[in-house]
């Protein structure tokens, strides 16, 4: 008999109205959430996910463009305008500090303070801007003389208004690319994952505070590329974000760790290299056209100019001349010579030490020991809760942590109080807390008891940059964006930080106020530290609950879907050759007859793929899952059980079928008595 053709039907897609309370409890003013028996996403409509994804996002950024519309007119940047209408951009304000409102090139005419791409953008759209016009002095007539006039105000300042505007424009399509690289990325089934990004209030209120959306939209795009299989592309696109800002250079730490353990390194060497390829390709350029700056003062022409000139170009190779610097190392000299920021945690140190008393059990030792107590009970819980058998050890390594926080937090502030934090030792001190971080997101990928999704320990690794770096701007926010939305897509906790992310920009204004009115208005330092500190504990708890969801994956609502990893390209079901759970796999290659438990790990229990479906009915896999649910049930020890898996397999490969027909059994074992599971097996 012949079968009928017939069209595929469309994926199921994930409804976030079923499964998130607070999209639930929205979707109530339009109805209410579908019913318990509809089927999503099984019909054709114009209006599809990412049109209406491509919709949110240009609402939220028009809503951020007339947020601040009000400062692109430099006329009213006085009387702390910016401030009291939280409409500072740096767009705006730079126009004229990077010169660029009187026609100059960014490295070749000023050491412009930011990377390479965000300067070339600088001058594209500067040269739209300069079709304005400039202020002009009006003058009104009064009584007296005949046409005796006198001055008035000046006209709006045209051209900052342009760069404002074409800025905005640029910022649109790079946060519509951003998006909808996060939703293809998501996949269709989970593709309103991307609604946590296309309508963030953050996006809204940071969109035009500076250039950071463009390396978010680069780095979008090269995780897209990469979940399509596409590492060339995606280094090239990587590459891009990281001279336009440095964070993407996480993006392949972390796939360099979660490659390693699943031994697909060749796509990981072919990424990096197309991405250092373009850094290279983009900075030797630069290097070799910008001038030489002694402050903002031109002592030379660059490298290239000299040269075709005639001049002693081989004097300018070493990036110094005549006390002067190339000004591609403006951006370098600055990140290493400048103090901390405003919403970092060192300067909250530098603050808490001069302010209160530094001595044992004075208020803010106090606070530090009962948050470092909370810190550490969540970490031991969690560790008591996966290895309880090592109860002991756990509490121990608690309890010897709790009491260095307790004993060096008074040393500490006592230190800052009298010697502040110079630049080197805050350099020092801060690349010392994120190599610390980072080493421990990298054991942590590695020693799970299943492999982490891609952006779940790319998230971890930008959040540990972003806590322990001396520098964490208002915008570095928009960073985190994607991230959260593909790493952990859920409205509650993500509304939470947005929500302290608004206070963190609301109390820096108003502190910025109190500053420039020398305490007359606004608000004192410690309501802005507070706001700082508490939008950086929200930041932790939301990395707890990722590494909880990395240790217990059955909590992470994408494989709770049934899928893998949407976003790990070749990583995507691939069986690990390397790391897993403590006591239970080394960081050296798996063995052989290990595939079977290693390839359940990476799919989800139930989870069949299509081709395994295909022919797992009315096959030879079957007579062997009937015997290998014998051999279980029959096994008096944890090791019959693993055997007889090890057995399945072997069998099943020598029988001509695909491994994945393990799949088949896996589903029974987890129902099996824990008893017969080893503790170290991954379940």
């Amino acid at each position: 008999m012949t079968r009928m053709a017939t069209t595929p039907a469309l994926p199921t897609r994930s409804s976030p109205a079923q499964n998130d309370p607070v999209v639930a409890g929205a979707s109530e003013l339009i109805g209410g959430p579908p019913g318990r028996h509809a089927v999503v996403g099984t019909t054709r409509t114009w209006w599809s996910p990412l049109r209406v994804l491509m919709l949110f996002v240009v609402i939220t950024c028009v809503l951020g463009y007339a947020q601040k519309s009000g400062c692109r007119d430099t006329r009213n940047w006085t009387d702390e305008y910016q401030y009291t209408r939280m409409c500072y951009s740096d767009v705006v304000a730079l126009y004229s500090q990077e010169g660029l409102v009187d026609g100059k090139i960014p490295y070749l005419d000023y050491p412009t303070e930011y990377p390479p791409l965000i300067g070339a953008a600088m001058q594209l759209v500067s040269s739209f801007a300069g079709l304005g016009s400039a202020p002009v002095a009006v003058f009104r007539t009064e009584g007296g003389p005949p046409g005796a006039q006198v001055f008035d105000h000046y006209s709006m300042d045209t051209r900052s208004a342009l760069f404002y505007d074409f800025t905005a424009l640029l910022f649109l399509i790079a946060a519509c690319v951003a998006v909808a690289c996060t939703a293809m990325t998501a996949g269709q089934r989970r593709v309103w994952d991307a609604a946590l990004l296309a309508l963030a209030p953050m996006l809204a209120l940071h969109l035009l505070t500076n250039w950071d959306i463009l390396a978010v939209a680069f780095a979008a795009g090269g995780l897209l590329a990469w979940s399509r299989q596409a590492p060339r592309l995606a280094g090239i696109l990587f590459g891009l974000g990281i001279v336009t800002k440095l964070y993407p250079v996480f993006f392949l730490v972390g796939l360099a760790v979660l490659c390693l353990r699943a031994g697909r390194l060749r796509p990981l060497v072919r990424s990096v290299l197309y991405a250092a390829g373009t850094v290279v390709l983009v900075l030797l350029p630069v290097w070799l056209t910008a001038g030489y700056f002694n402050g903002t003062d031109k002592v030379s022409d660059g490298i290239w100019s000299t040269f075709w000139g005639g001049g002693n170009w081989t004097a300018l190779l070493d990036g110094e001349y005549a006390g002067g610097h190339n000004g591609l190392q403006r951006f370098f000299e600055l990140n290493s010579e400048r103090g901390a920021d405003w919403d970092s945690l060192a300067f909250a140190l530098s603050w808490a030490a001069g302010k209160y008393d530094t001595g044992w059990f004075a208020p803010a030792h106090l606070v530090v020991m009962l948050l470092g107590l909370a810190a550490v009970g969540a970490l031991a819980a969690v560790a008591l809760r996966n290895w309880p058998w090592r109860a002991p050890r756990i509490i121990g390594a608690a309890a010897v942590c709790w009491l260095l926080v307790a004993i060096a937090t008074p040393l500490l502030l006592t230190a800052v109080h009298k010697h502040g934090i110079p630049v080197g030792t805050l350099n020092a001190v801060t690349a010392v807390a994120l190599i610390l971080a980072v080493a421990g997101v990298i054991a942590l990928a590695l020693l799970a008891p299943r492999r982490p999704r891609v952006p779940q320990v790319v998230l971890l690794l930008v959040i540990a940059f972003l806590l322990t770096n001396k520098v964490f701007s208002p915008q570095y926010t928009i960073w985190l964006l994607p991230l959260v939305a593909l790493a952990r897509p859920r409205w509650r906790l993500f509304l939470l930080w947005q929500a302290c992310e608004i206070w963190v920009l609301f109390t820096r204004f108003m502190h910025f106020i109190f500053n420039d009115t020398s305490g007359a208005d606004g608000i004192d330092r410690g309501w802005f530290v507070g706001a700082v500190v508490l939008r950086d504990l929200v930041l932790c708890v939301l990395a707890a609950f990722v590494v909880s969801e990395i240790l217990r994956p059955e909590r992470d609502v994408v494989r709770a879907d049934g899928l893998d990893d949407p976003a790990g390209g070749v990583l995507d079901g691939a069986p690990d050759v390397r790391g897993g759970r403590l006591g239970a796999r080394t960081l050296l290659p798996l063995r052989r007859g290990a595939w079977a438990d290693s390839t359940a790990q990476a799919e989800p229990a139930g989870a069949a793929r299509p081709a395994e479906a295909a022919h797992a009915a009315g096959s030879i896999t079957s007579v062997h899952a009937v015997h290998a649910v014998h051999a279980v049930h029959a096994a008096p020890s944890a090791r019959s059980v693993l055997s007889a898996e090890s057995s399945l397999s072997t069998e099943s490969v020598q029988s001509g079928l695909a491994a994945p027909s393990v799949q088949s059994v896996r589903p029974a074992l987890p129902r099996l008595s824990p008893i017969l599971r080893p503790r170290g097996d991954a379940g």
